[in-house]
């Protein structure tokens, strides 16, 4: 693989239901047979950075349970090097529930968050194993990240940080960080817009950042200024990870193109937008070279 992508962060079994219409209070509603998929932040993330680029790494935290090998098998479907946490470890999966609309593509979701975690590898050992040439994480597993995101600042490595909704650890995380790439979602305490987003980053001392306003636009800022990336209009059948896939696109395309942060903001957006264009997460990748 051209470039070595390392991603942190939540893997999840997504159990995937689509419907005509999102059920009103105390109805039960039959649908086709759900979709059972490999989800997550991170693990979403490392799929598209992973197709762009013949491989990528995924550290997360799956463990012994019944969907070990289901989960196992998806990513050597879709070119992952996996690193569990805790391989050794009885686990419960992190399970989330998508409800689909047909009519175009909105979901609600419920999960939950994982389980705290005693990992089996050190960051110091992982790091050095696999020199990442790129790090990416979603927020998960805090203590880990922590460490990880330090040494990758030492050793000069770019830390893209995915903030799809505010934790408190983002706090500590974002001060180690390079490039945030939020949702419209994403309110740190005391922020009520994008204004206030910005500048909450901008005292983090992260002046390349981004926020997706789903089908509208992306709006991002740099040290030279700010802009907007807009987002072509398709027919949107399935919305499932398409933000992860944006973080993912954006580390390969700014490896791409010389760490030109605007240049690959464009083309992820492209990327995430073309994937809102297939049910499921991972059928986008057949119609793609």
């Amino acid at each position: 693989m051209p470039y070595n992508g390392l991603f942190i962060g939540l893997t999840t079994v997504d159990i995937q239901f689509f419907v005509e219409k999102f059920p009103q209070p105390n109805k039960k509603v039959k649908t086709e047979s759900p979709a059972i998929l490999v989800g997550g932040p991170a693990a979403n993330a490392a799929v598209a950075f992973a197709h762009l680029n013949k491989g990528a790494n995924l550290v997360s935290a799956v463990g012994k349970n019944p969907f070990q090998s289901f989960v196992q098998t998806d990513f050597n479907k879709t070119q992952i090097q996996f690193t569990d946490l805790v391989a050794s470890q009885e686990t419960n999966p992190v399970l989330a529930s998508v409800i689909t609309s047909k009519q175009n593509g909105d979901r609600n979701i419920f999960t939950h968050y994982p389980e705290p975690i005693q990992p089996e590898i050190s960051p110091d050992v992982l790091l050095n194993a696999i020199n990442p040439e790129i790090l990416m994480l979603d927020g998960f597993y805090p203590e880990f990240v922590l460490d990880c995101v330090k040494l990758a600042g030492e050793k000069r490595v770019p830390v893209v940080v995915d903030c799809g909704s505010w934790k408190p650890q983002y706090d500590e995380l974002l001060k180690h960080a390079d490039i945030a790439i939020c949702s419209s979602d994403f309110f740190p305490p005391g922020c009520s817009d994008a204004t206030d987003v910005f500048d909450f980053l901008k005292s983090k001392n992260v002046f390349r950042s981004a926020i997706s306003l789903g089908s509208q636009s992306l709006i991002f800022q740099t040290e030279k200024g700010s802009g907007e990336v807009p987002v072509e209009r398709v027919k949107v059948v399935d919305t499932l990870g398409a933000g992860d896939f944006l973080h993912g696109a954006f580390c390969y395309y700014f490896l791409l193109s010389n760490f030109n942060f605007e240049n690959a903001l464009k083309k992820a957006v492209n990327l995430a937008t073309f994937t809102c264009e297939f049910e499921g997460t991972r059928t986008w990748i057949n119609f793609t070279e």
